[in-house]
């Protein structure tokens, strides 16, 4: 409920539900996401490849069988832990893997956060209007310069726990361009919808109605 003045309390507890609105999108998103891979997968094993291109292409078809569940639940979990205060998650949560969830080193850690940039690039050419609103909003209720880099709510946070699950689960690392597409096209089209809900959500709540370039300019971090 929107109120005038609201107390710091009051900011953090909206801050926090407009996140949880916000993963519970992506976790929609994630699950169609889950049956358009899937599909893709299916659909290449009927496209004329050479002999290795269709080896892969089996290869990933067969491993895909078993890992889309870890694959799903995995990344639904990582995005939940997500949700926690920064205190309550191991330090570089997004290198070392969130509370056990995933064990990455060295170049599997590098790997990965090459994979999620390409992704991330596209994505983010498509929602940054929307993403940009948010972010000053979000200025406004968590008292803070900016998101900070871990935020569930910036792309290459989801994304890179996303392809970080892909591997996790058992999936080969050069099978996820055979389905990079897909996920791109998918992501795109319900992170612009998820961002607009959240703002729309925000904007409800008086958080904001009218972003001004006053308002687009940070803010010097609170002091203490």
């Amino acid at each position: 409920m929107a109120v005038n003045n609201p107390s710091f309390s009051q900011r953090a507890q909206l801050a926090l539900e407009m996140r949880k609105r916000f993963v519970a999108e992506a976790t929609r998103a994630m699950v169609e996401l889950g049956t358009l891979v899937q599909e893709r997968l299916t659909s290449l094993m009927n496209e004329a490849a050479s002999s290795r291109d269709m080896q892969t292409r089996r290869d990933a078809w067969s491993y895909f069988q078993k890992a889309r569940p870890a694959w799903l639940d995995g990344t639904l979990r990582v995005w939940q832990l997500a949700l926690q205060p920064a205190k309550a998650k191991p330090k570089n949560a997004l290198d070392a893997g969130l509370d056990g969830a995933f064990e990455l080193v060295g170049t599997d850690v590098v790997e990965n956060k090459i994979l999620a940039s390409r992704l991330v690039l596209g994505v983010m050419d498509k929602v940054s209007g929307q993403l940009n609103d948010l972010r000053v909003r979000m200025r406004v209720l968590d008292g803070l310069d900016d998101l900070e880099s871990h935020d569930i709510l910036l792309p290459e946070v989801l994304v890179l726990l996303m392809v970080e699950q892909w591997g996790a689960s058992g999936m080969p690392r050069d099978s996820w361009p055979l389905v990079n597409d897909v996920a791109y096209q998918h992501l795109t089209e319900r992170l612009k919808v998820a961002y607009t809900n959240c703002n729309d959500f925000l904007i409800k709540q008086g958080v904001l109605p009218t972003i001004d370039l006053k308002d687009r300019v940070k803010r010097g971090a609170p002091t203490r």
